[in-house]
């Protein structure tokens, strides 16, 4: 039998989604009850151009349970999903992605691998449908992790993923330094450095409908490269990190 969570934080980062964002917040607060007995639904706008800031401010007047967060300027992917976990308020916390790649009722997949000898799940996408050049950069990124880390993740750029909120209690997020690209694999090799337990499954994962992918232009996947391998550096120095 699924776990029912006393209560779920979710949040999206979302950057010019404003085709998005209300299909998105639809589909949270539909599938997300099923799960939580309380939930809120945090869009966070980083820097968006379009009305996207508008439409979910729209949508948060029609809903108690809906909220906004407004970056501005925008701080990068990795400072968005930083403020949407530093606004959660609930004992359990997923996040996903604002383009609609992914459905918020696949939810119920990392509820369903969810234990209490587990602190996070994280997502992998199965059958991933992005352009061939970011499958090439994903497949070199986790690779490397793997070998630089002795051991890593199927797809540690995933975004869907759950979290038990008293993580963040023994690992706070100021030790992940990364507000860009490299957020992400930091804070997933920070917090196994100090004993949070994972367990993976798989997600299905879908063409995107609407707007452009934002993808990492060269020098953000340079820089990412370059976290990493200074990441490595340091933990080296310091195993304590």
């Amino acid at each position: 039998m699924t776990e029912r969570l006393p209560g779920l934080s979710f949040f999206f980062p979302a950057r010019d989604e404003e085709l998005n964002v209300a299909p998105m917040v639809a589909q949270a607060l539909t599938a997300l009850p099923e799960y939580a007995d309380r939930i809120e639904v945090t869009v966070i706008d980083d820097g968006s151009s379009d009305d996207t800031g508008k439409i979910a401010d729209a949508l948060a007047q029609t809903d108690p349970r809906v909220k906004v967060i407004h970056n501005r300027p925008g701080r990068g992917y990795g400072g968005a999903v930083r403020a949407g976990f530093m606004s959660a308020t609930q004992p359990f916390i997923f996040f996903t992605d604002g383009d609609q790649q992914f459905e918020v009722a696949d939810f119920g997949r990392l509820v369903a691998a969810l234990g209490p000898d587990v602190d996070a799940v994280i997502g992998y996408r199965i059958k991933r449908a992005d352009p061939w050049r970011r499958l090439l950069v994903s497949g070199v990124y986790n690779r490397l992790i793997k070998v630089l880390f002795a051991g890593g993740w199927r797809d540690v750029d995933c975004a869907f993923k759950l979290f038990r909120a008293d993580v963040f209690t023994r690992v706070p997020l100021s030790q992940v330094k990364s507000n860009g690209a490299f957020f992400s694999p930091e804070l997933l090799i920070t917090l196994r450095a100090q004993g949070i337990r994972m367990r993976e499954v798989g997600i299905p994962h879908h063409p995107r409908m609407h707007h452009e992918p934002k993808g990492a232009p060269p020098t953000v996947i340079i820089r990412a490269i370059r976290d990493l391998l200074l990441l490595r550096l340091s933990m080296w120095i310091d195993p304590d990190r």
